[in-house]
Order: structure tokens, then C-alpha cells, then sequence
């Protein structure tokens, strides 16, 4: 809730119509590029590439029961930072200029995300309720490499410039 706040604050002011525009559009910016991040960890864990580095847990909580959640930070690397650099890009051009607060908002919702589907996926894969497996979340490491992974690629993006 905080980014979503500064964030206000970044924005030129158009009216309560664009108070709320832009926090909801870089709200599905940042959902789609979360999407796309997991997108491509599966699709590079399909083909086999970029098996190096050390072995993150959990990264792909869905494939717990397969035996195939623990994925190399090679991979992670290369999925997760362009998904944040593109959408750095998305989230300048809808008016969230500065670096910071680009990687703040990719940060926290990318983290909030991806603890929520996290959490989801071990409930289901555990057949147990979604509350037993919430608090387990923060303590993945998986969660936290995406995360920063996301804002740096948000923060790395140029932003607009002002008019």
C-alpha cells in the first residue's frame, strides 16, 4: 500500500480519474509481468537450458509433487530479470518515472504475488487449507530471488522523460 502511495505522489495529476487509473494499470503491468517471469521459468525448465548454478527450492511450487520445484539461479536469472525490465518499460510509459520507485512497486507486488500463488500451490499440492501454508511463504528464498530479480529489471529500464 505504501508504493501504490509514493507512487500517487510520482504521477503527473489529472484529476481522481487518474489517481486511480494509473495504480490499477500499473497493477496489471505488474501482474502480467509476474505472469510472464513464471511463464518463462517454465518454459526454460521444459527445454532443459541453463542448468547452472546452485539449485533455488521451491521455485516452481507447483512441480513439488514432480519433483521438479527446486530450479538453478541460472534460470531464474534469465526469467525473472527481463520480465522486470520490460515491464519497467510499461510501468514508465503509464507514468512511474523514477528508477526507485519502479523496482519499489515491482518489488512488493511482484513479492506480495508471488507469496499468494506460492501459497496456493502448496496448499493444493498438500491437499490442506490455503492458511496452513501463508506464514511459510517470506521464508522462501525462491520468493525473495524473483523479487529482487524483477525490480532491479525495473529499475535498470529507462524511464520517460517529463514534458
Amino acid at each position: 500500500m505504501a508504493a501504490v502511495a509514493v507512487a500517487l505522489a510520482d504521477t503527473d495529476t489529472g484529476g481522481g480519474a487518474a489517481m486511480t487509473a494509473r495504480p490499477a494499470a500499473a497493477f496489471a503491468v505488474v501482474a502480467a509481468g509476474t505472469a510472464t517471469g513464471i511463464g518463462w521459468l517454465y518454459l526454460l525448465r521444459h527445454a532443459g537450458s541453463l542448468a547452472a548454478g546452485p539449485s533455488v527450492p521451491e521455485a516452481l511450487p507447483l512441480q513439488r509433487l514432480a519433483g521438479g520445484a527446486e530450479q538453478p539461479l541460472a534460470r531464474l536469472v534469465v526469467a525473472w530479470l527481463p520480465a522486470g525490465l520490460v515491464t519497467g518499460l510499461l510501468l514508465s510509459a503509464v507514468g512511474y518515472r523514477r528508477r526507485v520507485l519502479r523496482a519499489a512497486v515491482m518489488f512488493s507486488t511482484t513479492f506480495l504475488l508471488l507469496s499468494a500463488l506460492g501459497a496456493a500451490a502448496d496448499a493444493v499440492t498438500a491437499s490442506e487449507p490455503l492458511r496452513s501454508h501463508v506464514t511459510a511463504q517470506p521464508q522462501r528464498a525462491a520468493t525473495w530471488i524473483a523479487a529482487v530479480l524483477v525490480a532491479v529489471g525495473a529499475a535498470l529500464a529507462p524511464g520517460r522523460a517529463r514534458r
